[in-house]
């Protein structure tokens, strides 16, 4: 995690596998509830995270890191880091066509459930940046 100040508490900081990535979600909805998000927007935030992680098991080798900071009680930020071969520049977050049956939606599910997200993505790896408001309707910066 980059650019961490005395304003950021770290609640998790995990290596994802396939056999803890249930664990992790669960694990993420109870930290958000215990933060002060309401039920839908913690079961949302979990959602997304657990959208990124799955993506770290199948397309980056099936291991990666997840950290979920508490940013100064304003928001939630979740990093989902892994070493895979990154994402193409040409990838857009975009929903695919009902008809696709290669998935593809769990990028696009997670930016229309959290407040923001941010794709870094190279040839040592992707990390992706959730964020959630404490405060429904405050958008992060």
């Amino acid at each position: 995690m980059s650019g961490e100040d005395d304003d950021q508490r770290t609640l998790i900081d995990e290596v994802i596998t396939l056999g803890n990535v249930t664990e992790l979600r669960r694990h993420v909805l109870q930290l958000a509830a215990r933060a002060g998000l309401d039920t839908q927007r913690a079961e949302n935030f979990a959602l997304a995270v657990n959208e990124a992680l799955t993506n770290t098991i199948r397309h980056a080798g099936g291991s990666g890191e997840l950290a979920l900071i508490q940013d100064d009680e304003r928001r939630l930020i979740a990093e989902v880091s892994d070493q895979g071969p990154g994402i193409p520049r040409s990838v857009t977050i975009t929903l695919p066509p009902p008809d696709d049956l290669d998935g593809g939606r769990g990028m696009w599910l997670a930016t229309e459930l959290t407040d923001h997200v941010e794709v870094h993505s190279g040839d040592g790896g992707t990390t992706v940046r959730l964020e959630m408001s404490m405060q429904h309707g405050e958008p992060s910066q």
